[in-house]
């Protein structure tokens, strides 16, 4: 009986171990919202992806002006900022999974996953201001 007490005794210690090797790197926690979030960008990005595609294809042709008055109308400047920041936001929960995976270093994650949402935020926001501004015509 005693041995089976230390033997438990054992095991939860070493349950404890693993659970605090694996508390705060990222999926533990997040790991469900993380995977939902990427799903509904992915189920977003199919009818905003083939809508940007057909209308880059209906554009090559044109020339600036006549590009620049289509993302002037209110329509197509909404789904062209909708569809920026649904692919934005799936490329950094994409790279997040991607970094967690195989960044092992507690600090190159956190640099590598500040670099990712940072460069992600600037890309949002110079997409988004260049589609206002030609939106409303600056």
């Amino acid at each position: 009986m005693a041995n089976t007490r230390s033997l438990s005794n054992a095991t939860a210690e070493r349950d404890q171990t693993m659970l605090r090797r694996v508390r705060h790197l990222g999926s533990g926690r997040n790991g469900l919202q993380e995977w939902r979030l990427q799903r509904w960008t992915a189920l977003a990005l199919i009818p905003l992806g083939l809508y940007f595609a057909a209308s880059m294809l209906r554009l090559a042709t044109s020339d600036q002006m006549s590009a620049a008055a289509w993302l002037a109308s209110p329509v197509p400047a909404l789904l062209t900022i909708l569809f920026l920041l649904a692919l934005l936001s799936h490329a950094v929960v994409g790279l997040r999974s991607i970094l967690i995976d195989y960044v092992h270093t507690r600090a190159w994650l956190v640099a590598a996953d500040l670099a990712v949402r940072g460069a992600a935020v600037l890309l949002a926001g110079a997409s988004v201001l260049a589609v206002l501004k030609l939106f409303l015509g600056r």
